[in-house]
């Protein structure tokens, strides 16, 4: 199972929407309390401006003693590179909308290595909290990039 990831050519903000639902976590995660998911193949030469993050319904698990989900989107280089981590959870203090711009210390960020650029979720709360223990739960994650590859010999 893979998480929709959908390009968004025709949006002057940004170019790639993923779609990470509870299921994908308890699927992908399973009796883990972190879970790695890559969104899109960065090649050399990709820049990225800016990521945002919309929470369309907060995580919530059958143990009610799970008060955290940790969002954050970066790499291998630096996990939250491009989003710092941001909660998630109905029985934390979810953040609805949150959006990294152009900062000094990440972004833009271009790539001289290939790389993946991952969304990272680590559950916390509770006695031995999992995300197999997710029961609900819908965040998208927005990526504005440019491919300089793109402008090659102009």
């Amino acid at each position: 199972m893979a998480i929709r990831v959908t390009p968004l050519p025709d949006n002057p903000h940004f170019q790639y929407k993923a779609n990470i639902k509870y299921s994908d976590l308890v699927t992908l995660g399973g009796a883990a309390t972190t879970v790695v998911i890559p969104i899109i193949d960065a090649p050399v030469g990709l820049v990225v401006l800016q990521c945002a993050l919309n929470l369309i319904t907060a995580f919530d698990a059958s143990d009610a003693s799970i008060n955290s989900l940790l969002a954050e989107v970066g790499d291998d280089g630096d996990t939250d590179r491009f989003l710092s981590q941001t909660e998630c959870a109905v029985d934390g203090t979810e953040v609805l909308a949150k959006v990294m711009p152009n900062s000094v210390d990440t972004m833009p960020y271009a790539y001289l290595v290939a790389n993946a650029i991952d969304i990272k979720f680590t559950v916390a709360g509770g006695g031995s909290p999992l995300l197999s223990e997710l029961t609900s739960g819908e965040v998208e994650v927005y990526l504005q990039v440019c491919d300089l590859n793109q402008f090659e010999g102009n």
